[in-house]
């Protein structure tokens, strides 16, 4: 089975009656990482949405094409319909049984055939127990797959089949260009996800997950990333060179991106990520030169909280830097 096919059969898994073994804790009605994943993955659509239709790599048929150009045309009006009510609404088939069951089956989220339907989320399927007994949240990607499988239900009589695999063709293509890296190995409760589209013409999207919320911090990176135009070079670390002059990169790219230190203060954790940096920087000519010797820190304190983890938002800061080779002389 090529990786395409293993995917689909694990996007189906998810859509079936497997994973029921949740605490009602677990599920808030929207109050969860998975839930918050739904939420973020319907404000930013057509940005995935969009790359699949201008990719030859998302390995899109004729008629794939026609059915997700129809979605991305109609996702302006699907969200204007919906200006003063959720499109997106949570529900439990445990609580209400039989509002999710479809051809036979449980699924995991269902609408209706026009365009503006709301979209019903069946909250008792966005979690599933792994090996060391904690619950993994359904994911970014696996939650673009489930929203462009309902929103193609508002433009024809398309198959649950046919639907499932377009939603899964975008949801490959984003995890190809998507990093996901946890503070903790097979804990989902602290990460952070660098989504990069293209270098060409785009900044990440950087979102930290604490907890139950998703932090886009994709701004303040925008902010911070820079080309240096005239810099004064100073050959002591950790003494960072003096850039004079700086220029806004028209794109950049964001990746190695790794946990670079925690540190327990007791009513909160300071914790930093660490990942290199490429900057799309415009110099003479028009001529467009990647720059590859940054990297950028994003530092941030995640509170306690009755025993629960909090971001807090006064404390994000953000560095980019460069330690290149001639720094030959380092301060104790």
């Amino acid at each position: 089975m090529n990786r395409s096919g293993i995917f689909l059969s694990l996007a189906l898994t998810l859509f079936s009656t497997q994973l029921w073994a949740l605490g009602g804790d677990l599920v808030n009605n929207g109050g969860g990482i998975a839930e918050k994943n739904i939420l973020y993955a319907y404000e930013k659509i057509d940005t995935y949405v969009v790359l699949c239709l201008k990719s030859t790599a998302c390995k899109l048929d004729d008629q794939q094409k026609t059915i997700l150009q129809q979605i991305y045309n109609g996702l302006s009006q699907e969200k204007q319909v919906n200006a003063q009510s959720p499109q997106i609404i949570f529900d439990s088939e445990k609580k209400n049984p039989g509002t999710f069951m479809i051809d036979g089956n449980v699924r995991v989220a269902k609408t209706g055939s026009t365009i503006g339907s709301p979209i019903y989320i069946n909250v008792d399927l966005l979690y599933s127990k792994n090996d060391s007994g904690g619950y993994d949240a359904v994911t970014l990607p696996e939650a673009v797959a489930i929203l462009v499988h309902e929103f193609g239900h508002h433009y024809g009589n398309y198959t649950h089949e046919a639907l499932d695999l377009i939603g899964v063709r975008v949801s490959l293509l984003m995890q190809q260009k998507l990093i996901m890296t946890p503070m903790l190995p097979w804990d989902s409760n602290i990460s952070a996800s660098v989504y990069n589209p293209n270098f060409g013409n785009s900044f990440p999207q950087v979102l930290l997950n604490i907890g139950k919320d998703v932090i886009d911090v994709s701004i303040a990176f925008a902010n911070e990333v820079h080309c240096e135009v005239f810099t004064v070079p100073i050959p002591i670390l950790p003494i960072p060179d003096l850039e004079l002059i700086t220029k806004t990169p028209s794109s950049s790219l964001f990746y190695n991106i790794h946990w670079d230190g925690v540190k327990d203060k007791g009513d909160h954790l300071e914790v930093q990520i660490m990942g290199n940096v490429s900057n799309n920087c415009e110099y003479k000519n028009d001529v467009f030169l990647r720059n590859n010797n940054y990297q950028l820190t994003i530092s941030f304190n995640i509170k306690k909280v009755n025993g629960q983890y909090l971001y807090d938002p006064t404390s994000l800061s953000m560095n980019q830097f460069k330690n290149p080779w001639w720094k030959l002389i380092r301060l104790p």
